[in-house]
Parts: C-alpha cells; sequence; structure tokens
C-alpha cells in the first residue's frame, strides 16, 4: 500500500468547502436571481405597457386615418358666372354683367363647434360638443334605398360619384344609442359607458339639404346660422332627434345621420392655413380663430378674409388630435362617478382652441389637465392637402 503524500485529514479539507464558502456562493447566487427577476419583470412590463399602449390607441390610429382620407376629398365644384346690377333705362330694368366671379351652391366650414351652431345638449344619452368640428360636401356615393326589393326604386346604389354631406365633431355621450334596441328594454341591461367620442355626420344622397336651400341666392346680409341650416335642422341633420332617440327606429325613413368613428377622442383641432410655400412667417390670414367658412361674404360682411374665402377650399388643414387611453378613463370615471352624458367631467375648457397664435399654448393647458386627472394620452398630428383646393393669393375685391 502507497503512503500519501499528505495526511488523510488535510486531504479532506482540500476535497471539501467550508460554512462561509457555501454561505458566499448561496449570497452571491441570490443576488444573480433577484437581478434577472427584477430583469424579466421590467420586460415583462415594458411589453404589457407597449402592447397596452398599441391596443388602446389602435382606434384613434383608425379615427384620425379616416378623417384624413375623407376631408382630402372635399369639393366645391366652384365654377366662374357674371354678377349683375340691375338698371333702368328708359323704363326698362336691364341685367347688365358687371364682373365675372366664382360662384358655387355647395359648403365648406370648419371651426370652434359653438360657431357651427351643434353645441347644444340634446338628451341624458347626448351631451356637449367640444373643441372643432367640420362640414363639407364630397361625391363619396352613399345612399340609403328604403325598397331594395322593389327594382324601379334601385336608383342610386351604382352611382358612386353621387354627392353627399360630410361632417365631423367630438362629443360627449353614452353607449345606449349603439345597442341593439332589446338590451335597453332589459331590466339588468348593461350601464351606459359615458365616453368622449369622435362622431361622423353622414347625410345620404337622397336628402341632401345643401341645394334646397338655395345658398347662392340668399342674402348678402344674412346669419350664418342660415347659411348652416344644411347641417343643423331638419330629420337628416347633426340635430336630428333621431341621432339622441332610443324609440323611433321603426319610424319610416329613420335614419340616424351620426356614429362613433373611434372612443375617447377628447379634442380635435383644426387649422386651415395655406401652403409651406406661400405662408409668412408669423402669420395666417386665413383662419386666425380657426373658422374658415367658404361662404363669410354672405354674413360676415366684406373685407379681405371674406373675399379671399368666397367658394374657396384651404390649401392645407393641421389636424390635432388628442386621445386618452380606455383604462385610465376607467379609473377616471369611477373617482367621479361618471355614470351618464349629464356627468361630463368637461376635460376642455371653453376658452382654449380659439386662437390659432395660442396653439401651444393651448395644447400645454389640457396637457396639465390630464396630468393632474392621471389620465395617459397621446397626441396625433398631421397636414391634409384638399386636392381639389385651388388657391390664389389674388386678393378679390367683394361686390
Amino acid at each position: 500500500m502507497k503512503t500519501p503524500p499528505f495526511p488523510a485529514s488535510r486531504c479532506r479539507r482540500r476535497c471539501g468547502f467550508s460554512l462561509i464558502e457555501l454561505m458566499v456562493s448561496t449570497a452571491v447566487l441570490s443576488m444573480l436571481l433577484i437581478m434577472i427577476f427584477q430583469m424579466l419583470r421590467g420586460m415583462q412590463v415594458t411589453w404589457k405597457k407597449t402592447r397596452q399602449d398599441v391596443g388602446e390607441f389602435k382606434d384613434a390610429r383608425l379615427g384620425f386615418e379616416e378623417i384624413s382620407r375623407r376631408v382630402s376629398q372635399a369639393t366645391l365644384n366652384t365654377y366662374f358666372s357674371y354678377r349683375y346690377d340691375v338698371q333702368t333705362v328708359k323704363g326698362i330694368q336691364l341685367r347688365m354683367g358687371r364682373e365675372i366671379i366664382p360662384q358655387s351652391e355647395l359648403h365648406f366650414v370648419c371651426g370652434p363647434a359653438e360657431e357651427l351652431g351643434i353645441t347644444r345638449k340634446n338628451s341624458r344619452q347626448v351631451g356637449q360638443r367640444y373643441s372643432h368640428a367640420i362640414f363639407f360636401q364630397a361625391p363619396f356615393g352613399f345612399c340609403i334605398d328604403e325598397h331594395k326589393t322593389l327594382k324601379n326604386q334601385l336608383q342610386y346604389e351604382k352611382m358612386n360619384g353621387l354627392m353627399n354631406a360630410w361632417g365631423y365633431f367630438i362629443e360627449f355621450n353614452t353607449d345606449e344609442l349603439d345597442r341593439p334596441q332589446l338590451l335597453n328594454q332589459l331590466d339588468n341591461a348593461p350601464r351606459p359607458r359615458p365616453r368622449y367620442r369622435l362622431m361622423e355626420f353622414r347625410q345620404p344622397t337622397e336628402y341632401v339639404q345643401v341645394y334646397k336651400l338655395h345658398l347662392r341666392d340668399m342674402d348678402k346680409n344674412a346669419s350664418k346660422q342660415k347659411a348652416y341650416e344644411w347641417f343643423t335642422e331638419g330629420l337628416y341633420s347633426v340635430n336630428s332627434d333621431w341621432n339622441t332617440s332610443l324609440t323611433d327606429r321603426d319610424t319610416e325613413g329613420f335614419f340616424r345621420t351620426t356614429r362613433v368613428v373611434s372612443e375617447n377622442i377628447i379634442a380635435m383641432i383644426l387649422h386651415p392655413r395655406e401652403s409651406d410655400e406661400k405662408r409668412e412667417s408669423g402669420k395666417d390670414e386665413l383662419a386666425p380663430d380657426y373658422h374658415f367658412c367658404s361662404r363669410r361674404f354672405q354674413w360676415g360682411g366684406g373685407g379681405t378674409l371674406a373675399s379671399r374665402t368666397r367658394h374657396q377650399l384651404p390649401p392645407v388643414i393641421d389636424v390635432t388630435f388628442v386621445a386618452v387611453d380606455e383604462v385610465s378613463f376607467n379609473a377616471l370615471a369611477s373617482r367621479d362617478g361618471i355614470k351618464s352624458a349629464d356627468d361630463d367631467p368637461q376635460l376642455i375648457d371653453k376658452d382654449l382652441f380659439k386662437r390659432a397664435k395660442d396653439f401651444r399654448k393651448d395644447l400645454r393647458d389640457l396637457e396639465d389637465v390630464l396630468k393632474e386627472k392621471k389620465l395617459e394620452y397621446r397626441v396625433f398630428n398631421t397636414s391634409l392637402r384638399i386636392r381639389e383646393s385651388k388657391w390664389t393669393d389674388k386678393e378679390k375685391t367683394t361686390p
């Protein structure tokens, strides 16, 4: 038997671990596991928040794309005609052409909602309307046919170029109008979900009102409310009782001209302006108060602004959306007891977004309000070019 070079006790000491070594190694391993766990947890939280943000604001992006696509197709179908003066010559009244001016039977208008006559509260389901709105005509070919079984009534279905009146605005309302009628009649019906929503106004071809008002012949001193009646008055208008009714769905000719496009859009700011090449630095003459109207010359008196916008589409519209996420708004609704349109939190102050030069300041003020109420939000911006805008810098004199 060979003799070991070292005593057996010393060999055993060299081949094992002491208690201190085990404790140190365990502590190091625990720290590594904790660091790895925290890293994985952070990655999981980041991934979850990213997915949540993408999901929450997906609806807002879709609405943003929808309004961008629609508004860019606005038209006035402007043509040129004589301005006539009536003079009496030897007892005979003669119409004499004085100048060639642009004419149109259509209308384009955008600006603060209260300036357009659509802000009145209509029902317990439909509350106030905020920030800006836009209304126009475009060849979308949208129609409703009440007699699809009768061949002699199928007169609009394949005419894709027919004219429609269209529009967009922000409204605080509930989802009761969009539910099946049966659900609203149940004793245990789901609770209403009050939200800020981007609404779309659609006036079918069969009921386009702009031609019936004969806006071209409207008196030069008429009120702007009269010029806006094609989208503010009647059963196929924005303020129609049918748009707020829960019971009239079986009425002959019933059609709701407003529908939800996106939820949780609390503000829409529209700024018509000249193109970048022609825009003067620090100055905006088209819509200093955001209000652009192609018929301002009929109700706004004379002046440069009225003559420059006469039957004209703005070359560019800067569109800004402010959207909040569903989770944070749910939390706000729980804290403040928001259960119907009557419980409007009024996130948008009525004095905001009235002057274009104050846009950045107003946006910061709105963001401060949202942060104070612990609402997660996102701001979307784009610049739309109106395809049929035929803008000219040459000033015209109003007759």
